[in-house]
């Protein structure tokens, strides 16, 4: 009964409302997903989805530390001139690192071939370089409403950045684009996406602001927050670990099996990370607020992870048992094969997404090393896939074992973030206690 009280008080909280609303625009992003998907299904092949699971990845990876990972201490400082010149900072080196990370994919495909399937042609970097640099200024762009409290914009560009891409990559196909169609119909999406997100920041955040920063307050920044550099290599081994899958299946099995994986992890996944954001960003920013008055983080972090997973584990549960029909009937036949997949990747969305909340708290008390070593220590589980295709395994076999050892690790997240809310907490000094005593008060 205490447990039900305290959420029945939580969602009276600001804080729930921010986070229904943004799950409101996670949850209409995945609709518009799933209506989009059969129009998609019928116009490209399974081998088409292959090749641009690849610019996806490439692109999301290269997009999410676009800023070096300086936007997301964005909403932590209280000072805002400290918070402008963290955004614009951030700003400015998402149009410099695209290139650096697509450069370094190109190098690797050139010389490393079978990993990751044979190099690509000039126009496919040019898709990933724009698709990258998108993603960061659309991550950029959200952290800026975030910090301003301004959720509603965040939450209706969750749709956009899924229903706008959808639409392109469906036009361009009608009017005749092949396979090249789904890559540039990605890039069209997110620039509309990310020109309608631009509107209604607040002063200093605003795109024609970002130029006037001082270099002096770049630098300053620059090295205040110099930790969050640590989230760079973490947000390659998560990222990374998460998406390289269907990278590694385009190289060891072929297209085909690639974008079977790639769709099934459209519909499984991709919401997946859409209400994942949500369940990051609202936290986040209460447990900064939590830490910067001095009050604990483990009960708050207990109910935000309680919260989540009655939801979380319904709608996965409910995903896993249409999986089957929904591929053969609303997909098509050829696209079947996706169904298995499906299944195996849905225990892990679900750990993954339950572990969300509890997972930001080493970011809130700047504790990033201690993720970035858990991070490191699981990352090799991709190499599973190559390994057991050498064996002689099957794609889903290697898919399984992959996700197997992903729950574990994200089990070990949450852990590690109980571990180190409770060390805070501990810290803390406890509160006074008064006893009245025949007119005598003793603290």
């Amino acid at each position: 009964m205490a447990i039900a009280q305290r959420l029945q008080t939580l969602s009276r909280r600001p804080e729930a409302r921010h986070a229904g609303l943004l799950i409101s625009g996670s949850m209409a992003a995945q609709v518009a997903l799933l209506a989009t998907a059969p129009l998609l299904a019928r116009l490209f092949p399974p081998q088409d989805f292959g090749i641009f699971s690849l610019m996806l990845i490439v692109s999301t990876i290269g997009g999410s530390i676009g800023g070096l990972c300086y936007e997301v201490a964005v909403i932590l400082p209280r000072s805002r001139l400290a918070a402008v010149s963290l955004y614009r900072l951030a700003f400015l080196l998402s149009l410099l690192t695209p290139f650096l990370t697509v450069g370094l994919v190109a190098l690797v495909q050139h010389l490393l071939p079978g990993l990751m399937g044979a190099p690509r042609d000039v126009l496919f970097y040019v898709y990933c370089i724009a698709g990258a640099a998108l993603t960061a200024q659309l991550n950029l762009l959200g952290y800026g409403h975030s910090r301003a409290e301004q959720y509603e914009p965040v939450s209706v560009n969750k749709l956009t950045q899924a229903l706008l891409p959808a639409l392109a990559q469906i036009g361009l196909a009608l009017i005749g684009m092949t396979g090249q169609g789904l890559m540039l119909g990605r890039v069209l999406g997110l620039w509309a996406s990310a020109a309608w997100l631009s509107r209604g920041l607040p002063s200093g955040y605003r795109p024609r602001d970002l130029f006037r920063a001082r270099p002096a307050a770049l630098w300053t920044v620059a090295r205040t927050y110099r930790d969050f550099l640590t989230h760079v290599p973490r947000q390659l081994l998560v990222r990374g670990s998460s998406m390289l899958p269907a990278a590694l299946l385009l190289g060891t099995y072929g297209p085909t099996v690639a974008g079977l994986y790639f769709f099934a992890q459209r519909l499984i996944e991709r919401p997946g990370m859409l209400l994942g954001d949500s369940l990051t960003r609202v936290p986040m920013k209460q447990f900064a607020k939590r830490v910067h008055a001095g009050r604990k983080l483990t009960r708050a972090a207990l109910l935000y992870t309680a919260a989540v997973s009655a939801p979380v584990l319904l709608g996965v549960a409910l995903l896993t048992a249409i999986a089957h029909p929904l591929f053969r009937i609303v997909f098509g036949p050829q696209w079947e094969g996706a169904a298995d997949y499906a299944l195996v990747l849905a225990g892990w969305a679900a750990i993954r997404m339950i572990s969300l909340p509890m997972g930001t708290i080493p970011t809130v008390l700047r504790k990033q090393k201690l993720s970035f070593w858990m991070d490191a220590a699981f990352a090799l589980r991709v190499l599973l896939i190559p390994a057991l295709a050498a064996h002689g395994a099957g794609p889903l076999t290697a898919i399984g074992a992959f996700c197997g050892v992903s729950v574990v690790y994200h089990l070990s997240i949450m852990a590690l973030g109980w571990v180190v809310a409770l060390r805070h907490d501990r810290t803390l000094q406890p509160a006074a206690s008064v006893l009245v005593r025949t007119g005598e008060t003793y603290v």
